[in-house]
């Protein structure tokens, strides 16, 4: 179903509308026969899905930027599974039982993401006297390791397994090493005079990519109506959520190793320029990384590598070569 697509359903004395919505998400109104006004279904007052609807029209939502709200909704979405239950019955178990799951399916990222929304989301509540105690405030984060990167093996595994609207998120992701959110947002008119011309959204940093013959080659092939040069498989532009979650899917199917996500090209695209013998400015000129440590941590074990090769053919070997014997 497209972006923002209706569908009804007349049942009794209720108009069920359901809409899409930019996350991939599905939304369910209704609508009494009699009167025109909308009423959600789980707007009983002092439920979950109740309170949401007031925090998503708050002003305290409302001054956070478009990015910022979002992520919040996605991992809000958590707590419109509760919408029907009274707010004041969430319990620190129930966070926590949500917490582990996705933390068992999403990682440990994902997780403590949740969980930083939710006790955002509970403060608010308390400040509107909706709830007297944050139950999410006692939670502790999961440990968590840094985002595994993609591999050359990898990625050949995923050129075979992947379909094509996937495959060109990878191999956009390896040819400009950019966030996943910058990569969803580039579009045809982007690219001019053999670049890629990149406004990161996290940073702000302009940046002006060249394109690697391999990446034009394939940007010839893709071009299509759209507007964006990545779209799903229907030719709706990708939206960050939704294109985690389709990696995800790809991932838990046996299609690429699990664990790997958009963010690992990244990785790859910074050790892959390491390996090529790029300096950290050099690196940073691409992924636009405002800090050098970070491009450090990226290309480090490519980097001790290289350089231990170095070392190794430059180390003075004579006094090991047999010694001649005299007749």
């Amino acid at each position: 179903m497209p972006k923002f697509a209706k569908k009804t359903d007349n049942t009794g004395d209720v108009k069920v509308v359901r809409k899409r919505l930019a996350d991939g998400t599905v939304k369910e109104y209704r609508y009494p026969k009699k009167r025109g006004q909308a009423v959600r279904a789980e707007s009983s007052i002092g439920t979950v899905g109740h309170v949401l609807s007031l925090y998503y029209s708050s002003p305290e939502f409302s001054r956070i930027s478009p990015k910022t709200r979002e992520n919040r909704r996605i991992y809000l979405m958590e707590m419109e599974k509760l919408s029907a239950k009274p707010l004041r019955d969430i319990t620190r178990k129930i966070l926590i039982d949500i917490r582990d799951s996705i933390a068992s399916g999403r990682g440990h990222g994902a997780a403590n993401g949740f969980l930083s929304i939710t006790k955002t989301f509970f403060g608010w509540a308390i400040s509107r006297e909706w709830v007297d105690i944050n139950p999410a405030m006692s939670i502790a984060s999961l440990p968590r390791g840094s985002l595994p990167a993609w591999t050359k093996d990898a990625v050949q595994q995923a050129e075979k397994t992947l379909d094509e609207s996937l495959w060109r998120v990878v191999v956009l992701g390896v040819f400009t090493g950019q966030r996943r959110g910058d990569l969803c947002r580039m579009q045809w008119d982007d690219i001019r005079e053999g670049f890629i011309h990149v406004h990161q959204q996290k940073t702000g940093v302009q940046l002006r990519i060249p394109i690697h013959p391999a990446l034009a080659a394939n940007l010839e092939k893709w071009k299509g109506p759209s507007p964006y040069i990545l779209t799903s498989r229907t030719g709706v532009p990708w939206q960050p959520g939704v294109l985690s979650t389709a990696m995800y899917n790809a991932a838990k199917e046996g299609k690429i190793p699990k664990g790997l996500n958009v963010h690992g090209l990244r990785k790859l695209a910074a050790t892959l320029l390491a390996e090529a013998g790029c300096t950290t400015h050099e690196i940073a000129a691409i992924t636009g990384h405002k800090t050098l440590a970070m491009v450090q941590h990226y290309t480090l074990s490519a980097d001790q590598e290289r350089l231990a090769k170095g070392a190794v053919n430059r180390m003075e070997t004579d006094f090991w070569k047999p010694q001649e014997t005299e007749k």
